[in-house]
């Protein structure tokens, strides 16, 4: 498992060491000054003494390297000003306390770098649209950079109030402390309207599947986390679970005890089948800048998703509703549960012993898991009367960098603390984090009606009502992309 460790996380050691008995170590100084610092961003480790095991950190060689590939500037203490709906992922007053340090620690980078100061300012989405659009009607200043949900960038485009960041300089988007797809999914031909990365991806909004330890363990399969940990968690194994549980509901049922559910979705339920599609290592859209945009659902490839999605559907014993779906896993007559991450939240005191594992794999051949960012998640984008296009073009690239790595420990290091049980739920949480996937599908739904019903549609209605995916996207693919690539030129 890679490193899960902050640069500094002090402020929950001093509490954690009940914690400790049962989950992971991890390392950190034994007070905050320990610390080294580098020219261009502080060390990982602390040349005192550690409290805890220490683990050895693996980005910051690669962060160092990003760092430097991005020059040398001089604000002058200037400020960068983020406007978003999501404090928490900006703001250390509004985070989690290892969050919080990370964020600390990486405005204090961000300023040794280019002497920048970053602030933020918390607005609702509906009000940051409508702000934004004021400001540029009257060319007034309002942010720097905002961060805005995907399912909201199409209206910013058509309104004519972002900066096509193809025009920034000092920003590559190919380089890897980018996420590639976040990237993609708003950025096609010479248009470059926003960009999901390290930073502004809150984990929470991410699948899993969450399970019932106990129930799991009397099925008598193989153990769910050493299937995951081999790559042997595939939709097949999660069938397998779900019918051992037929025999295991006629022992109850002997017993006098009521039976469980195999599985429930809640807020999931809606992309269920997007969830699935992707994680059989699908697309929807395939796109990026210098690429037409270009429909990728083809009805060969997704036959396999067809065919999970109608298992999923037929299975007698799912919870059917949606709204129950987290009570029953709650008071354990649930095997499965699949929802977002956040739900954690919500189960951590339940009377289930639970743990975490990531969405399935299509099969042992696929290379690893992988989760699909919801249509509400953050991506970056610039007001398009912006003036300062290399301070604000700086102060994006070296936030992704310093974010890269750091904000998923931070998470992780926070999950831990408050709603994770177990060491193997960390490592799940892990390759869900690092499985992110963004579709420009989500971005550009709303422009034309053939988009949704060449992709996300036509595989919903594979398993809402068991039609064929050739049927939509015969009708509307081609039209589609002649939408898509009229949107970006």
């Amino acid at each position: 498992m890679k490193s899960m460790v902050l640069r500094a996380i002090a402020l929950i050691l001093c509490v954690s060491t009940l914690l400790l008995s049962s989950c992971i170590k991890i390392n950190g100084p034994s007070s905050d000054e320990a610390e080294t610092t580098t020219d261009d961003t502080t060390d990982a480790q602390s040349e005192t003494d550690y409290d805890y095991v220490i683990v050895e950190n693996d980005f910051l060689k690669e962060q160092r390297y990003y760092l430097n590939s991005l020059g040398n500037a001089d604000f002058e203490g200037s400020t960068v000003l983020i406007a978003t709906p999501s404090p928490a992922l900006i703001d250390e007053d509004s985070a989690l306390p290892a969050m919080s340090k990370e964020i600390e620690y990486r405005k204090r980078d961000l300023k040794n770098k280019f002497n920048v100061e970053l602030a933020s300012k918390t607005v609702d989405p509906d009000t940051l649209y409508t702000s934004v659009y004021n400001a540029c009607l009257a060319n007034d200043y309002f942010a720097d950079l905002l961060m805005i949900p995907q399912y909201y960038i199409l209206q910013y485009v058509t309104s004519g109030i972002l900066f096509n960041m193809n025009s920034l300089p000092f920003t590559d988007f190919d380089s890897g402390y980018n996420i590639e797809t976040g990237t993609e999914a708003a950025q096609a031909l010479s248009s470059a309207w926003a960009v999901a990365s390290w930073t502004t991806l809150d984990p929470g909004g991410l699948p899993a599947v969450f399970f019932n330890k106990e129930l799991a363990s009397e099925c008598g399969l193989e153990d769910p986390y050493k299937l995951v940990k081999n790559g042997k968690w595939t939709w097949d194994a999660f069938f397998e679970y779900c019918e051992a549980l037929d025999g295991l509901n006629e022992k109850r049922n002997a017993e006098g005890l009521a039976a469980v559910r195999s599985y429930g979705a809640q807020n999931t339920s809606v992309v269920l089948s997007d969830i699935v599609y992707f994680s059989e290592g699908n697309r929807f859209v395939t796109a990026g800048l210098g690429n037409y945009p270009a429909i990728a659902l083809d009805p060969a490839a997704s036959g396999h998703t067809a065919g999970t999605l109608q298992r999923l559907f037929n299975d007698a014993n799912k919870e059917t509703n949606a709204i129950g779906a987290i009570d029953a896993f709650a008071s354990g007559s649930s095997l499965f549960l699949i929802d977002r991450l956040e739900t954690m939240k919500s189960i951590a005191a339940s009377d289930a012993v639970w743990g975490v594992l990531p969405i399935p794999k299509k099969d042992t051949e696929q290379e690893k898991y992988i989760s699909l960012a919801p249509s509400d998640t953050l991506f970056f984008a610039i007001p398009a009367n912006c003036t300062g296009s290399e301070k604000v073009s700086r102060t994006m690239s070296c936030l992704n960098v310093l974010s890269l790595g750091y904000c998923v420990d931070a998470y992780l290091t926070d999950s831990m603390y408050y709603y994770l049980r177990d060491n193997e739920s960390i490592s799940s949480v892990e390759k869900i984090c690092y499985g992110v996937t963004y579709d420009m599908a989500y971005t550009a739904g709303s422009y034309d009606d053939a988009i949704p019903n060449s992709t996300y549609f036509a595989i919903r209605n594979v398993y809402e009502n068991n039609h064929e995916v050739s049927f939509y996207t015969d009708a509307y693919s081609y039209a589609a992309s002649a939408a898509l690539t009229r949107l970006f030129s």
